[in-house]
């Protein structure tokens, strides 16, 4: 009976990998419940622990921080592995928990905090501010670099805005990391000298006009309609040339 047994649970196995060719079962490390895919991978120097982004109809090996792009990281002897595997693809886990390469360039990275691409290729960083995530850390960073355990959930992060001299600094340095990055960087600083001046302007131009009126009304409160009528006027103005001082950084904005 026990033979027949045995017979049968061969044989349902042995029709399952007929029926399922592209599932492949790794011998290894068989605990650890990984499900990876075999994937092609454009990026030769791509190693287990790397974080990978969508490149056209390949993976690459993720460039920058927060990208949107990010697909997941490519692993090793995972415990299921989808599709048959060749010399240009690596199995590649795109939720679940994985060691990851990271550092703390960003900084120190501890368990609970959120995990995202950085400018280092394939390489992991602490995520402080909004943008897209690789996952969770589930333990410490010893040290400025190594390869730690993250759970995989690729989501967009929300962070609150804090409005700070230091966070604004950060920001403006990080995005002149790369040349190319500068005629970007001045575009935006130009609007944002214009939109502020235009706005510091009419808001000026409008407490000078107020103060002014009631002053006026004071002084000749017969006058008191035409003066209420000249100050509406004068704040429409300056209500007009204020949004077409933002208009004009916005446009500056999208269209240059």
């Amino acid at each position: 009976m026990n033979t027949a047994r045995i017979s049968l649970i061969s044989l349902v196995l042995l029709s399952a990998l007929a029926v399922f060719p592209q599932f492949v079962f790794s011998q290894e490390n068989v605990t650890n419940g990984q499900i990876a895919t075999n994937l092609k991978i454009e990026d030769k120097e791509a190693r287990a622990g790397d974080i990978l982004s969508k490149s056209e109809d390949a993976l690459v090996r993720s460039k920058e921080p927060y990208d949107p792009s990010i697909f997941g990281v490519a692993v090793e002897n995972p415990s299921i592995v989808l599709n048959k595997e060749t010399d240009e693809t690596l199995p590649v886990v795109s939720y679940g928990e994985v060691l990851v390469k990271v550092t703390s360039k960003n900084g120190e990275i501890k368990r609970g905090d959120f995990v995202t691409s950085s400018s280092d290729p394939g390489g992991g960083q602490k995520s402080t501010e909004s943008g897209f995530v690789l996952g969770k850390a589930l333990e410490d960073l010893e040290g400025d670099s190594g390869q730690i355990s993250v759970f995989v959930n690729i989501q967009y992060r929300a962070v609150e805005a804090r409005a700070n001299f230091a966070r604004l600094i950060n920001v403006l340095t990080s995005s002149l990391e790369k040349p190319e990055n500068f005629p970007e960087f001045l575009r935006y600083l130009f609007a944002l000298l214009v939109g502020g001046g235009a706005f510091l302007l009419g808001f000026l131009s409008f407490v000078r006009a107020l103060r002014s009126g009631v002053e006026a009304i004071g002084r000749n409160p017969l006058a008191r309609t035409s003066i209420q009528v000249a100050l509406m006027f004068n704040l429409i103005g300056i209500l007009v040339l204020t949004a077409g001082g933002i208009g004009l950084a916005l446009f500056i904005i999208l269209y240059f």
